[in-house]
């Protein structure tokens, strides 16, 4: 069912795009496609100032925090991203996204969603901690894909086996000297 969805809006853009270019006319409706792209990249460069430090705190581990601020940064840089993604229904619902009302909608189903499946939810690399997104431990240990409980059986050391040899030009370089007369 969710193929058939996945499927179905890239043909309901084609379809309502050759609709609306009948209507408005194939240039209009390029410029369009044009003009969104390049409000999509400065919506997305715009959200990075208050995204960026957000990634930084996850990336050591911490805990970002959940404000206002931060669900409207989301919100703008996926905005871009759908009018970067020529369509619109795309450029529809990042107009949407947009609004303070569906952002606010957006917040409190997410803070819904982590007091209902902990504080875990939010953090990156094994849903919080050495754990599989199924409540189990994780299958790799506290070591990651490639430390200390590796499915592939390797150690946690940092040597690389391999083989040198020097290569030698099949043709010598002829120099040419010049001479000044």
């Amino acid at each position: 069912m969710k193929g058939l969805l996945l499927l179905a809006i890239p043909v309901a853009e084609i379809i309502l795009s050759i609709w609306l270019g009948k209507k408005i006319g194939g240039w209009m409706l390029l410029l369009w496609f044009v003009m969104a792209f390049f409000v999509g990249r400065q919506l997305m460069r715009s959200s990075t100032q208050v995204l960026m430090p957000q990634m930084a705190k996850m990336q050591s581990g911490q805990s970002p925090e959940m404000s206002a601020d931060l669900l409207a940064a989301m919100c703008t840089a996926l905005a871009g991203f759908l009018f970067i993604v020529p369509g619109v229904i795309t450029d529809g619902i990042g107009v949407l996204l947009l609004l303070p009302p569906v952002q606010a909608l957006m917040r409190d189903q997410l803070s819904a969603a982590i007091k209902g499946r902990g504080q875990g939810f939010m953090m990156m690399g094994g849903f919080g901690g050495a754990q599989s997104p199924f409540g189990g431990p994780s299958p790799f240990g506290q070591g990651g894909p490639f430390g200390q409980g590796s499915p592939f059986g390797r150690d946690n050391s940092q040597v690389f086996d391999g083989e040198a040899r020097e290569v030698k030009p099949e043709t010598e370089i002829k120099r040419i000297d010049h001479k000044d007369q």
